[in-house]
């Protein structure tokens, strides 16, 4: 089995990021945090005690996700191998992050993000 640590964050694709804004922020009342600038990938970052929720906009493709810390990358990737399931690879831009990600798919399609910590 994998070795968790924590849910760093979760994405939530939305059509308009200034509504979402405004709901998430003034209605909801999360703590916006600074969002690296992603090209052509307009959203924004919020925190609630040490979990981050992503809101990026859907016209991106980019869908609902969950991020979740493991405590070993590598042996994460060999459990997944073993077990047959398929992830890709990432390395984000440095200025985004400095540690690899695997996405998965849960059997419903829904993507998982495992990463190791900065």
């Amino acid at each position: 089995m994998i070795k968790l640590k924590s849910i760093r964050h979760t994405g939530v694709p939305v059509m308009d990021v200034d509504k979402a804004r405004e709901f998430y922020g003034s209605v909801i009342g999360l703590t916006e945090i600074p969002r690296p600038e992603i090209r052509g990938v307009p959203g924004i970052w919020y925190e609630c005690n040490g979990t981050q929720v992503h809101i990026i906009s859907q016209r991106n493709g980019i869908g609902t996700h969950i991020a979740i810390h493991v405590e070993d990358f590598e042996a994460a990737k060999q459990e997944l191998t073993a077990k047959g399931i398929e992830f890709k690879e990432f390395m984000p831009p440095p200025h985004i992050g400095n540690a690899p990600v695997l996405f998965v798919k849960d059997p419903d399609g829904n993507v998982v993000e495992l990463r190791a910590e900065a």
